[in-house]
C-alpha cells in the first residue's frame, strides 16, 4: 500500500509542482476568484442584454466592445508592462474593473432599461483588461523557476478554465434564482481576491530605465515574434479559435430562450460544460512537465 502511494505523491507533486511557490499560489488563487466572477458577469451581461433588446445584433457588439481594445492595445499594454511596475498596473486594472462592476449593480438594481450602459461599461472592463492582461501573463515568469514554468502557465490555463466551468454555473443559478444584479454584485466582490493577492506577494518587477521610445520598444516586439516562426503560428492558432468559439458563445441566449425555451440556469450549464475538457487537457500538459519537443509531441 505504502509503495503504490508513493508514485501517486509523486505525479501529484509534478501535476502541482508549481504551487510551491508561494508567491504564485497566492496569485492563482487571486486570478481564479476573480476569473470565476468575471464569468458570472459574462453570463449575466448576455442574458441581461437579450432580455432587454431581444436582439442578437447587439450581445454581438457587446461582445465587440470588449474585445476591440484588447485587440488594439494588448501589444502597448505589453511594452507598458516591460516599462512599469507590473503589480501597479494590475492593481489599476482590478480597480477599474471593479467599479465598472459595481457601477452595473447599482444600474440593475435601480431598474436599468437601456443597453447602452452596458456596451459603455464593457468597453472600458476592455480597457482594463487590455493593461492587466499582459501585466499579469509577464509577472507570472518572475514568481517561479525557470525549470517550471511550463507547470506554471499549464496551472494558470487550469485555473482560467476552471472559472469557464465554474463560473456560468454559478451564474445559471444565480440568475435564477437572484436575478442579473446579484452576479455583478459578487463579480464586484471577487476582485478583492486579486487585490489582496497582489498587496501580499513578495515578488517584485524593477523595470530598467527605458532608452527607447514606445514605439521602437513595440516595433523590436514584434519583429522579434516575426522572426519566431512557432510563436506567428502558435498567434494564428489562437487567433483562428478565439475567432470560430467566441461567435456561439456570444449567441447562446438565443439558442436557450428561443430554440430550447429553457432558462438561464440551462444558460449557464451549457456555458460550463465548454470549459471541462479544456481542464482535463491541462491537466495532462501539467502532468508532463518541462518535456523536450513540446511541439513534436503535440503533432503525434
Amino acid at each position: 500500500m505504502a509503495d503504490s502511494a508513493q508514485p501517486t505523491d509523486s505525479k501529484l507533486r509534478r501535476l502541482f509542482k508549481a504551487f510551491q511557490y508561494r508567491d504564485f499560489r497566492l496569485m492563482w488563487i487571486g486570478a481564479c476568484t476573480s476569473s470565476i466572477g468575471t464569468w458570472m458577469q459574462l453570463v449575466a451581461e448576455g442574458w441581461l442584454i437579450y432580455r432587454i433588446t431581444h436582439s442578437g445584433f447587439y450581445l454581438a457588439l457587446n461582445t465587440f466592445l470588449a474585445g476591440i481594445p484588447i485587440f488594439l492595445l494588448s501589444l502597448i499594454g505589453g511594452v507598458v508592462a516591460d516599462r512599469t511596475e507590473r503589480r501597479k498596473i494590475l492593481l489599476f486594472s482590478q480597480y477599474i474593473q471593479m467599479a465598472s462592476a459595481a457601477t452595473l449593480t447599482v444600474l440593475v438594481t435601480y431598474g436599468l432599461t437601456h443597453v447602452w450602459p452596458i456596451l459603455a461599461l464593457s468597453t472600458v472592463n476592455g480597457l482594463a483588461q487590455a493593461f492587466g492582461g499582459p501585466a499579469y501573463q509577464a509577472l507570472i515568469p518572475t514568481l517561479v523557476e525557470r525549470e517550471d514554468m511550463p507547470n506554471a502557465i499549464a496551472l494558470n490555463s487550469i485555473q482560467f478554465n476552471l472559472a469557464v466551468t465554474v463560473g456560468p454555473a454559478l451564474a445559471g443559478i444565480t440568475l435564477a434564482r437572484f436575478g442579473e444584479k446579484w452576479c455583478f454584485g459578487l463579480n464586484a466582490l471577487s476582485f478583492l481576491a486579486p487585490i489582496i493577492s497582489l498587496s501580499l506577494i513578495s515578488a517584485r518587477f524593477l523595470p530598467e530605465k527605458a532608452t527607447h521610445s514606445m514605439l521602437h520598444s513595440l516595433k523590436q516586439g514584434i519583429h522579434f515574434i516575426w522572426q519566431q516562426g512557432a510563436m506567428v503560428g502558435l498567434i494564428i492558432l489562437a487567433f483562428l479559435m478565439t475567432f470560430l468559439s467566441m461567435p456561439m458563445r456570444t449567441y447562446i441566449p438565443v439558442f436557450v430562450t428561443d430554440i430550447f425555451h429553457r432558462g438561464p440556469q440551462t444558460y449557464g450549464n451549457l456555458l460550463s460544460l465548454m470549459g471541462v475538457g479544456s481542464i482535463c487537457g491541462s491537466l495532462a500538459v501539467a502532468g508532463r512537465g518541462n518535456i523536450a519537443n513540446k511541439g513534436s509531441s503535440a503533432r503525434r
